[in-house]
């Protein structure tokens, strides 16, 4: 009897059983897309408001985030549920725009002018946050509760 050869979901299964590795990956690919998101963020933010440039900047990262997330931290290739994934980033986009925005209204409160390094480093710090919840939400997600549990 010959058996199929293993390829995408033994690599998610290998992952899902090392959850600290996984998140270093997920944080590396994150702050990937972080520095993409930075980076829009400060070209928009020359022709508009914080909170536009905030809003824009996080969709467009969150979207390309998600598809990286998907390839290189949990090993899921294909289309298999492609739509699901992207659904479920942008619900956490959601979440993670209410947490910007909610930071750059605190700063803005707490210095009605600030600095754009001032607007950046509170963004990478609710960012931070916002991700950690994004990795604990796609881990459950996109690793097979048997893979989460050690069951080969």
């Amino acid at each position: 009897m010959t058996t199929a050869p293993e390829t995408a979901p033994q690599t998610v299964l290998a992952r899902s059983r090392r959850p600290l590795l996984q998140l270093v990956v997920f944080a590396c690919v994150g702050a990937a897309f972080n520095v993409v998101y930075a980076l829009l963020y400060l070209l928009l933010r020359g022709s508009m408001e914080a909170q536009w440039a905030n809003a824009l900047a996080l969709i467009a990262s969150t979207i390309a985030g998600t598809w990286g997330h998907r390839r290189v931290t949990f090993g899921v290739r294909g289309r298999t549920r492609t739509v699901r994934h992207q659904v479920l980033g942008l619900v956490l986009l959601a979440f993670s725009l209410a947490v910007t925005a909610g930071s750059l209204a605190l700063l803005a409160r707490s210095d009605p002018d600030p600095s754009r390094t001032a607007e950046i480093l509170v963004l990478v710090a609710a960012n931070l946050g916002a991700g950690l919840v994004r990795f604990a939400v796609f881990r459950v997600v996109m690793v097979p509760t048997s893979a989460r549990r050690g069951v080969v």
